[in-house]
C-alpha cells in the first residue's frame, strides 16, 4: 500500500503524524519519545514508531511533564504550518497543574546575578574564616 493509499483510507505512521502535528521538531524525536512510551494510542502504550494512527484515535502525548490527551481529526504526511497543524487535532485534556506549580516554585526562588555573586562571596568569607 502506498503512502497515498494510506491517506485516503485516513491512516498514518505515528511518528509521522506526531512531527507534521508539530508536537515534535524531528522524527526521530518523536520516534524516541515513543520507545520511551511517552505516547499510547487510544489507552494502549505503544513502542513502535511505525504504529498505525487513524482518524478517530485518542493520543495521550507526555511532553515535558504535561500530559496532553487529544483527538485525531485529521492525517497529514507533510509538516504545514502552525496554524494547518492546530487542525490536525482537539485537545480533549491537560494535565498540567504538577508542572505549572513546579515551575511557579521554581521560578520565585531563582536567584539573579547580583544575588548569586554575593552568596558567592559570603561563602568564600566563611570558607576564608573557617581555615584560622
Amino acid at each position: 500500500m502506498t503512502v497515498n493509499e494510506k491517506l485516503l483510507e485516513g491512516q498514518c505512521r505515528l511518528d509521522l503524524w506526531l512531527w507534521a502535528a508539530r508536537f515534535y521538531k524531528t522524527r526521530s524525536l518523536a520516534a524516541l519519545n515513543i520507545k520511551k512510551g511517552l505516547v499510547s494510542i487510544s489507552g494502549k502504550t505503544t513502542t513502535k514508531p511505525a504504529s498505525v494512527l487513524n482518524i478517530g484515535s485518542h493520543l495521550v502525548i507526555d511532553l515535558n511533564s504535561v500530559r496532553t490527551t487529544l483527538l485525531v481529526e485529521k492525517i497529514a504526511i507533510k509538516r504545514g504550518s502552525y496554524e494547518k497543524a492546530k487542525l490536525l487535532y482537539k485537545i480533549i485534556s491537560k494535565e498540567s497543574d504538577k508542572a505549572e506549580m513546579f515551575f511557579k516554585v521554581r521560578a520565585r526562588y531563582k536567584r539573579n546575578k547580583k544575588v548569586r555573586r554575593n552568596l558567592k562571596a559570603f561563602k568564600e568569607k566563611l570558607h576564608f574564616l573557617s581555615d584560622n
